[in-house]
C-alpha cells in the first residue's frame, strides 16, 4: 500500500545524540520514520543504541528540539500530560517479560486498564477477545510465575494488544525463546499486522529477520 495512504506516526529527524560520559555520538543524524499500518524490522548490533532509542522514542530520553515528532508534532513540546497520554497510545513487548509473578495472568494482562479506572464490562470484552486471538484461555487463573517463557511472552503481547495501541515495540521478543516459539511467534505479529496493528520489532536475530522476509512484506532498518 502507497505510504500517502498511512498516517505517519514517529518520525526522527537528523537525531543527533551521545551520552554526557561518553566521547561518542550514539546516533550521528539518524533518521527513521514508522507509519500507521506498518511492520518494520530494525536490525541491530551491540553497542548501536538499540536501548536507548526505545527510550527516545517514548521519550523516558528527551531528544533535543525539532528531532523526534509524533503524528507531525514535535514531542520536545509536550507537556508532562500529553507525554503521558502518547505512552499510553504505546506499548512494548520486553524480552523479559515486565509481567508481575505473584499476579494471574489475567490480571496481568488486564492490570494496566483497571489502573485507567475502564469499568468491568469493558475490561471483560477486551480480555475476552484478546486470550482468544491469542489462545491463552487455559492459561487464564494461573500465576504467571508458573509460566515457561514461550506462555510469558504470549502474555505480554495480549497485554500491549488489550489497549489497541497506536503502535507496538517489539524489543527483541525473541531473545529468550527456542527456534520454533521464535517462529511462532513471527507468525502472530505477521497476523496481528495483518489486522490492522502496527509492529515496530527490534531484533539482533538474522533468523527472525530471514524468517519474516520469507513469509511478509517487512520494512527492514539497518543500525550499524
Amino acid at each position: 500500500m502507497d505510504k500517502r495512504d498511512h498516517q505517519l506516526l514517529i518520525d526522527v529527524k537528523d537525531l543527533t545524540w551521545w551520552y554526557e560520559d561518553s566521547p561518542y555520538l550514539l546516533f550521528d543524524k539518524f533518521n527513521f520514520a514508522l507509519y500507521s499500518g506498518d511492520f518494520t524490522i530494525i536490525m541491530w548490533k551491540s553497542g548501536c543504541g538499540k536501548s536507548t532509542l526505545v527510550k527516545l522514542l517514548i521519550w523516558q530520553k528527551k531528544a533535543p528540539p525539532k528531532t523526534i515528532y509524533h503524528k507531525r508534532e514535535d514531542m520536545s513540546k509536550y507537556s508532562e500530560d500529553e507525554i503521558q497520554l502518547f505512552r499510553r497510545k504505546v506499548w512494548i513487548i520486553f524480552q523479559d517479560y515486565k509481567l508481575i509473578n505473584s499476579l494471574s495472568v489475567k490480571d496481568n494482562i488486564t492490570y494496566p486498564l483497571r489502573i485507567y479506572s475502564l469499568g468491568d464490562t469493558i475490561i471483560d470484552a477486551k480480555y475476552e477477545k484478546v486470550k482468544k486471538e491469542l489462545n491463552i484461555d487455559y492459561l487464564s487463573d494461573y500465576p504467571v510465575k508458573y509460566l515457561s517463557g514461550w506462555e510469558k511472552q504470549k502474555v505480554g503481547l495480549a497485554r500491549a494488544l488489550i489497549h489497541d495501541p497506536e503502535f507496538i515495540i517489539a524489543d527483541e521478543p525473541t531473545w529468550n525463546l527456542d527456534r520454533e516459539h521464535t517462529q511462532q511467534l513471527c507468525d502472530i505479529l505477521i497476523d496481528v499486522n495483518k489486522k490492522g496493528d502496527t509492529v515496530l520489532l527490534i531484533t539482533h536475530d538474522v533468523h527472525v529477520l530471514n524468517y519474516l522476509k520469507s513469509k511478509y512484506s517487512v520494512n527492514i532498518f539497518q543500525m550499524c
